[in-house]
């Protein structure tokens, strides 16, 4: 088809090259001439002639009025060839594409039904070994259960016999376990018969030598009475200070006679600053309850070994009876020690509600109970004090002789306060007397 149209163009390019008339309007059409005289010679045409430059100027000249003439027609030619081929293309392909569907929808189809005719006998193959499955495991669970009975039964059987055999063997072990114990019981039935004696014998000797000892030492006890009886002749002590120091008495409880007839039991300190101390109260662990009544102050009370109060009627007794001093050892809540001594101390009867009589001091702990001095005592049911309210009961001072209360309460209820000694606490107190010679 190309080379149709490509003559048709030569064919059309001649004719008009030989003088046809232009198809198009006046104004787009230009007339071929050619020049018969030279332009530059002013001469005729022959004298320049060239055959060279007329094929030249003739080439240019066609291929100008190609281009002015024929350039948008070949173009529309061209567009619509090509239009038409794409046209007769995208038809064919479109049959083409249309058949191979069909090919592939009936290929398709054939492969379904394939598939589900396979799969019907897959299920049926599926159906028939699940059967021989549930066949198979019913014949291996009836072969276990026959199997299992037959091991139970063979294991109880074991069993039975290993117990018989177990338990002959016991009985045989028991049988001569028995006879040893009964052996050894006999021996030692025979060795305690043989102790029993020897001890019978030898009881009787040291019977003997401790009734023949126990006499002996009666005689020179009896011998050494008659011998000391005149240098040391048992004395009623009135109270710690009349202890023989020198022959170095350790501190503990002794029976005292402030009276010289009644003794009281006491703890003397015959250690402290010389010893000869009667401890006239003393708080140093809180066992004993000071929250006391009159009489029970005046009586005294405690367990003398641990805490406990002398008693006031003792007091006024022995204070009453000569010169005695007070000293008071205290330890605060840091463990540390002091103490105040009163070179003046004196108890009054119960008429003048055993009044107190003390000054004199010395000591580390600061003068603190003169602010007591020439007050009576009070307790809980006695009040004597100056105050408004009972110091002993009301502000949990504890029984003292109190003013209006006190700058010193070492009676007081350990279970609300702690024991001062003005403005200082304290967890242990101890108060002790003793006679000035």
């Amino acid at each position: 088809m190309e080379k149709i149209i490509g003559i048709q163009i030569i064919v059309f390019l001649i004719a008009n090259v030989a003088g046809n008339p232009c198809l198009k309007s006046s104004s787009e059409c230009q007339e071929i001439r050619m020049p018969l005289v030279s332009n530059e010679l002013k001469a005729p045409l022959v004298a320049e002639l060239d055959i060279s430059a007329m094929n030249k100027q003739l080439k240019s000249y066609i291929k100008d009025d190609i281009q002015l003439t024929f350039s948008k027609d070949i173009k529309d030619m061209v567009k619509s060839e090509q239009n038409n081929l794409k046209t007769t293309m995208l038809e064919d392909y479109t049959s083409k594409m249309k058949t191979t569907k069909e090919g592939y929808d009936n290929n398709i189809s054939s492969i379904i039904t394939n598939l589900q005719a396979k799969e019907g006998k897959v299920q049926e193959k599926m159906s028939e070994v699940l059967k021989n499955l549930n066949a198979s495991e019913a014949n291996f669970n009836e072969k276990m259960t026959d199997l299992l009975g037959g091991f139970e039964h063979k294991q109880e059987s074991l069993k039975l016999a290993m117990l018989s055999e177990y338990l002959s063997k016991l009985q045989v072990s028991h049988d001569t376990n028995n006879q040893q114990i009964i052996d050894l019981a006999n021996d030692l039935k025979s060795q305690f018969a043989h102790l029993s004696r020897n001890i019978k014998d030898e009881s009787v000797e040291v019977k003997s030598y401790l009734q023949t000892q126990t006499k002996e030492l009666d005689e020179w006890k009896a011998k050494l009475m008659e011998t000391i009886k005149d240098t040391y002749a048992p004395l009623n002590l009135k109270d710690c200070s009349f202890m023989p120091r020198w022959n170095k008495l350790t501190s503990g409880v002794y029976t005292i006679y402030p009276n010289n007839v009644n003794g009281t039991q006491a703890y003397c300190a015959m250690t402290t600053d010389g010893g000869g101390w009667t401890v006239i109260q003393r708080r140093i662990d809180g066992t004993t309850n000071f929250d006391k009544t009159w009489n029970e102050y005046k009586e005294g009370f405690g367990d003398v070994e641990k805490e406990y109060w002398l008693g006031n009627k003792y007091l006024n007794i022995l204070t009453s009876s000569g010169k005695y001093e007070l000293r008071v050892d205290l330890v605060d809540t840091n463990n540390k020690k002091t103490y105040a001594v009163y070179k003046t101390f004196v108890v009054g009867d119960e008429n003048s509600k055993f009044k107190l009589t003390i000054g004199d001091y010395t000591g580390t702990a600061g003068d603190r109970m003169n602010y007591n001095n020439g007050r009576s005592f009070t307790t809980k049911d006695r009040d004597n004090d100056s105050n408004s309210r009972n110091c002993a009961s009301h502000y949990t001072r504890g029984p003292w002789w109190h003013k209006s209360c006190s700058h010193v309460y070492l009676n007081a209820d350990l279970k609300k306060t702690k024991m001062r000694w003005y403005d200082t606490k304290f967890i242990k107190a101890v108060m002790k007397i003793r006679k000035i010679n």
